[in-house]
């Protein structure tokens, strides 16, 4: 049964209950796209939409190229396997970047689906409730 057809069930004080509760957990398009202007490269959004295996990749994807970059630039004189390793880390630290752009085209869909699959739980728990009552 979609959403729609659970919501025309509910009676007037279940769908205060459900907008009360949708109210504190339901995800923000603004917060998300804010988090990802300014934290894209370190997955900020994906922990924010609870995706925190994909976040953590994206954070490492971003950290440990990062951290190479400088130490092989700073502490080696550039001969063939240390410019290799840093082409490699800019070539990973330049897919990091992608994959956030790329990530950023389905932003508003990650949320609403979040948010739809958020409100058939809460509606699920307010019938299972009034079952058990």
């Amino acid at each position: 049964m979609d959403n729609l057809n659970l919501l025309r069930t509910l009676t007037l004080e279940e769908l205060a209950i459900l907008e009360a509760e949708l109210l504190k957990k339901r995800k923000s398009k603004e917060v998300v796209w804010a988090l990802w202007s300014v934290l894209h490269y370190f997955g900020a959004h994906r922990y924010y939409t609870e995706n925190y295996l994909y976040a953590s990749l994206m954070f490492t994807a971003t950290v440990v190229p990062g951290l190479a970059i400088i130490l092989l630039a700073v502490y080696t004189e550039l001969e063939a396997f240390s410019y290799f390793l840093l082409w490699f880390n800019i070539a990973i630290l330049a897919g990091s970047l992608l994959w956030s752009w790329i990530d950023a085209f389905f932003l508003n869909k990650r949320i609403e689906e979040m948010n739809q699959e958020q409100e058939r739980v809460v509606i699920r728990r307010i019938k299972a409730t009034n079952i058990n009552q």
